[in-house]
């Protein structure tokens, strides 16, 4: 079995290539065998500056969007909402890091999440995670669920 057929993880690493445009390029949405889960298309993989973040907006009829944090081979996304008051976590768009990049920080409060798991270090939702959201990387274009919001 080919590394893009295996089951995702909410955080498997990344293949190699790709970019993060949600222009034209990118591919029509994927559906995993037997009526699985429908997947969309978020970015692509080139396109996520490693050791950076980036912001996306909401699906059609959502209000909060995603982000995503690209650490070397690995590929984190989460639910753009501090899990303390529900607010937009980035303090401009797509700006979600500390200056060394080591955190994920919360403009409201100044919340210190793991990049890693979203768990937060320090604040006032301190113990509390970022919502994680799946993701499965084929042909270097990085999908989400079609639910993900």
């Amino acid at each position: 079995m080919s590394e893009s057929e295996k089951t995702p993880s909410p955080h498997p690493p990344p293949a190699r290539g790709g970019g993060v445009d949600p222009g034209p390029e990118l591919p029509l949405p994927l559906r995993e065998g037997g009526g699985g889960r429908e997947w969309r298309p978020l970015c692509l993989l080139a396109d996520l500056p490693d050791g950076g973040s980036t912001s996306f907006p909401p699906p059609p009829g959502s209000f909060t969007g995603l982000f995503a944090v690209r650490q070397g081979g690995a590929v984190f996304v989460y639910v753009n909402s501090c899990p303390h008051i529900g607010t937009p976590l980035d303090w401009v768009p797509g700006r979600f890091l500390s200056a060394d990049g080591s955190r994920i920080i919360c403009a409201t409060h100044g919340a210190e999440f793991r990049i890693t798991d979203g768990e937060c270090l320090r604040g006032p939702c301190f113990g509390d995670r970022l919502e994680p959201v799946m993701i499965q990387i084929k042909d270097g274009v990085v999908f989400v669920p079609q639910v993900a919001q």
